[in-house]
């Protein structure tokens, strides 16, 4: 069974989704459209630290969980997407959903690398994710 937490990271600015357990595409159908809810609401651009270091399982076709990602495609408001994560497989799947998407994409090992991507991409917010600490993680 798969779980996630979904918060802002930063208000308006950064979102933190933090996936764990069996990813499916019931999960997919349920998680994309609060994203997106969020994304809406958002300042642009809005970005995603999308921490996929808990998950067990992916699904076997990678193509029907990107599909249902589309009411995100070229996102008006829309950032980069950092994915932490250490497998290759998601890596390579985070890549291809994020040129289906349109978004700017880097795939890193820890929240902190994360962090510092957004910090490097965006000067304006390089000032609230200073003052993170990594406890953030914990959410």
């Amino acid at each position: 069974m798969l779980e996630y937490k979904l918060a802002w990271l930063v208000e308006n600015r950064v979102i933190h989704l933090q996936i764990s357990g069996a990813y499916t595409l019931a999960t997919v159908q349920e998680l994309v459209p609060a994203v997106k809810a969020l994304v809406d609401a958002g300042t642009a651009p809005v970005h995603v630290v999308w921490d996929m270091t808990g998950i067990t399982k992916m699904p076997k076709n990678i193509r029907e969980p990107i599909n249902e990602m589309s009411v995100l495609r070229y996102h008006p408001k829309g950032g980069w997407i950092t994915m932490i994560t250490n497998s290759v497989m998601l890596r390579f799947a985070g890549q291809i959903a994020t040129v289906f998407l349109g978004a700017n994409y880097r795939a890193v090992g820890t929240f902190e690398e994360a962090i510092e991507t957004l910090r490097r991409v965006d000067q304006t917010i390089a000032d609230e994710l200073k003052t993170l600490s990594t406890s953030t993680t914990d959410r």
